[in-house]
């Protein structure tokens, strides 16, 4: 029995079609086959049932490719180790971003990761938070870049950096007249939100929490992105919450509706997780070394101070 009899078992349990594996595989059916045909020889175990079209694994043929997941899994992760302590900086890294991130701190980091580590296959996707934490426990991404504190066990949080928040206004809105505003100024009943699953959406509630809802707004809105919340904002009225990355798109003219908190500066902890099978210790150190070399100074300046208030 060997690793490649084993791939090309779960192969044909993707295809469910010998030679469509087979050019998955890049070999000829035929070899496919007397390769699967050694392993059921030697298991003797019949895993997949031709006479079916698409074929099928068998009862017992199940149970088989369950194991052989668990064993193919396993030696990637041991190859993967290999690499960590050669401090091989290569392979496959998927990696999970949340909406409100994502779009902001990408372009800063991305290219120049790839320029500088081509061994690297990048894969990256824009997930919510409940999305990465699942996906990280059951192994199907390798890290993830999000705010924090998650509070999971199972969960590795490495610092990345603390993103200030800031206060987009209506042009029109009184609160302008301000430098600086104090949360206890804002009123609940003006908020433009995410839907509900954003991270955000709850630490902008929690900003906002100290006033009581008047309920004289006659719309009801929910937003999926930071965008369509900037836009309903400057054609209506209230505000949103946005944190510094969002703010640095902005073009000059809607910089001016932007207003810092008084006291306190109301920050996110963005941080780089890994779940309990990730083992890309290479990568991952790779990865947080050119995110940190290529956010904005202020982000930088702002992880070492004193008088942030993280919300979480």
């Amino acid at each position: 029995m060997t690793l490649t009899q084993l791939n090309y078992i779960l192969a044909v349990d993707r295809c469910r079609n010998f030679a469509q594996a087979a050019r998955e595989c890049f070999v000829t059916q035929p070899t496919l086959s007397m390769q699967i045909q050694k392993l059921e020889d030697y298991l003797q175990v019949i895993v997949f049932d031709r006479s079916k079209n698409p074929v099928e694994p068998t009862p017992m043929g199940k149970k088989v490719l369950e194991y052989a997941k668990k064993v193919m899994h396993g030696a990637n992760e041991l190859e993967e180790l290999s690499k960590s302590i050669r401090g091989e900086v290569a392979g496959e890294f998927i990696l999970g971003v949340i909406p409100t991130l994502a779009p902001y701190i990408l372009p800063l980091f991305v290219q120049k990761f790839i320029e500088e580590f081509p061994t690297v296959e990048l894969k990256i996707f824009e997930y919510q938070t409940d999305e990465i934490i699942r996906f990280l426990k059951e192994g199907k991404i390798d890290g993830g870049i999000l705010a924090v504190p998650l509070e999971v066990k199972e969960i590795k949080e490495e610092h990345l950096f603390f993103e200030p928040f800031k206060i987009f206004f209506s042009p029109e809105h009184n609160l302008l007249k301000k430098k600086t505003v104090d949360e206890k100024d804002l009123d609940l009943s003006e908020a433009w939100l995410l839907k509900e699953g954003h991270c955000l959406r709850a630490q902008a509630l929690q900003l906002c929490q100290y006033k009581k809802v008047k309920g004289d707004k006659n719309l009801f809105f929910e937003a999926g992105s930071l965008e369509t919340l900037i836009n309903m904002v400057k054609s209506s009225s209230g505000f949103t919450v946005l944190p510094y990355l969002a703010c640095q798109n902005l073009s000059i003219q809607d910089k001016k509706l932007i207003r810092d908190f008084k006291g306190h500066l109301p920050v996110r902890d963005i941080s780089f997780v890994t779940g309990p099978l990730s083992m890309k210790t290479s990568i991952e150190k790779a990865l947080s070394k050119v995110i940190l070399k290529n956010i904005p100074k202020e982000l930088k300046k702002n992880s070492d101070k004193g008088d942030v208030l993280a919300i979480q």
